[in-house]
């Protein structure tokens, strides 16, 4: 019995450390898309003030890839 309680507890904890792994990795992704939010939305309020157009900063979508992918009968998202 004793055995199997210490794999177990060694199940747990291994298993408990990738799920904080995990939650870590998120934590990290949700605070980049913050720090990206404020930086647009001072950018944009930057931009208003002074009565300018917005640059865009981050490329347009292709879509004349995905309209060619589909005119062959492939699928555009896994081309």
């Amino acid at each position: 019995m004793r055995y199997v309680t210490k794999n177990v507890q060694k199940l747990f904890v291994n298993n408990w450390k990738r799920l904080f792994m995990r939650v870590d990795v998120l934590q990290k992704r949700i605070n980049r898309l913050k720090i990206a939010e404020t930086i647009d939305a001072v950018i944009e309020k930057y931009y208003t003030e002074r009565g300018l157009p917005v640059p865009l900063w981050k490329r347009q979508k292709v879509t004349w890839w995905e309209e060619y992918l589909v005119s062959l009968g492939m699928d555009p998202n896994n081309p």
